[in-house]
């Protein structure tokens, strides 16, 4: 969760606090008393809010509290809150202690789901208070099913969401018409997961767990056949792109982008894992957890717009053409689409334009250098045409994971490595 979103959620839990406020405030005495009862503390999690000409810090915990005491759960009952994130009806629970929030429709966006907002179904979520520091409910949508509790500290809240094992299908089925592909597809499996949130630390992780996840009825059979591969043959009318990649190519291909490629099906849990986490810092994700099936998915089939339904849609392509097509079509496919820069598509050509031999030919040093581009093609050429200089440490971390070779040759190459470099071009300057 980066901070676009955790900056969205500490604005909507204040919100909800300034709601209840609205509602209680009834004259300047009672308004002020409020105020002193909300201002921040030293050392307690704050947020400025405006109010008039100024700024104010209130303390988050106590807008919290005030909001789910039995008097704010009152006052939000019966309000209707519209927002670009849907529309919230707020209806009294069973008791006193307890509130219902329906959003219907709901589109939730945030900076990590991509610029479009994300429709789920109607979404049902229920508050139970427990003294005025421990909350706890169940999130509804569809069939799905969450339970969450909710801890108040002074320097901060601590949340945590069991989602129970499911049928995948019905995770899906949340989304409903904004995956095109669920009309036809046939999903298997079941999946569940356990999430973790403090705030304002943002340290934060999502445990997943997935079962017999399987695909099928999207077609992507029609690829073990495929040829010639047009989205290549326009952009490399020169490069034959269904010839043999050799040995060191696809090896190296396989350690800088999917080094576990042989070892799952069509998506990488393990590195799922490792991804949705977070320490706080508000930097960019340190890893990816995109496998080369995904890729092959986004190449062919979803585009690569960054949002959340595309990635939900890159899943299914990926999970059956790893089933149907099997892993050395897959890694095939790949390597003749692949963009390696400049409108160069596929390997032969960016073996072709940049080392001027085909990919059979090409050394390991080679192979990893091409391989290191991948992870952003244009940029990494400029910054080779700019300065001269190779991403060394990448390549030579691309060497290490490369499999299988043997640790003294893999020595050797980083040996050789130091001394190495692409031949000098105008293919480089062209770009």
């Amino acid at each position: 969760m980066k901070r676009a979103f955790l900056l969205w959620l500490k604005r909507t839990l204040l919100a909800l606090g300034i709601v209840v406020l609205a509602a209680l405030c009834t004259a300047a005495a009672s308004a002020a008393m409020l105020y002193a009862s909300l201002r921040a503390a030293p050392g307690e999690w704050s947020q400025a809010v405006p109010v008039g000409p100024w700024h104010v810090q209130l303390s988050v915990p106590a807008v919290l509290r005030l909001a789910t005491h039995p008097l704010g759960l009152r006052a939000l009952a019966g309000r209707t809150i519209r927002s670009s994130h849907g529309t919230l009806r707020f209806l009294q629970g069973a008791d006193e202690n307890s509130l219902r929030m329906v959003c219907d429709p709901c589109t939730p966006h945030a900076a990590l789901l991509g610029p479009r907002p994300l429709p789920v179904q109607r979404t049902e979520l229920l508050l139970t208070r427990v003294g005025q520091n421990h909350l706890h409910g169940e999130i509804r949508s569809g069939a799905v099913r969450a339970t969450w509790k909710l801890q108040i500290e002074k320097r901060g809240v601590d949340l945590r969401v069991q989602v129970p094992d499911a049928p995948i299908a019905d995770f899906y089925a949340v989304f409903g018409a904004a995956i095109p592909e669920l009309a036809r597809a046939h999903i298997e499996g079941r999946a569940g997961a356990e999430l973790s949130l403090a705030l304002p630390s943002a340290v934060w992780r999502v445990v997943p767990r997935v079962e017999g996840f399987s695909v099928s009825g999207l077609g992507t059979e029609a690829l073990l056949s495929a040829t010639p591969l047009p989205a290549c043959a326009r952009a490399t009318r020169r490069a034959d792109a269904a010839a043999p990649f050799g040995v060191w190519l696809p090896r190296a291909v396989v350690a800088a982008e999917d080094q576990r490629f042989y070892e799952h099906s069509g998506y990488d849990l393990v590195e799922m894992r490792a991804a949705l986490r977070s320490d706080g810092s508000a930097g960019p994700p340190t890893r990816g957890a995109s496998s080369l099936s995904q890729q092959l998915a986004k190449l062919l089939y979803t585009g690569d717009e960054r949002s959340a339904m595309r990635k939900l849609r890159e899943a299914l392509y990926a999970v059956e053409m790893d089933r149907v097509l099997g892993k050395p079509r897959v890694l095939q496919l790949y390597l003749a689409l692949a963009p390696w820069g400049h409108e160069t598509c596929g390997a032969q050509a960016a073996a072709q334009q940049l080392l001027h031999k085909r990919a059979s030919a090409l050394t390991p040093i080679e192979a990893a250098w091409l391989a290191s581009l991948l992870r952003n093609p244009d940029a990494e050429l400029a910054r080779f045409a700019a300065s001269g200089e190779v991403d060394k440490p990448r390549v030579a971390d691309i060497i290490e994971a490369m499999r299988p070779l043997a640790r003294d040759r893999r020595e050797t190459l980083r040996a050789q490595l130091a001394d190495w470099a692409p031949p000098a071009t105008n293919a480089f300057a062209a770009r």
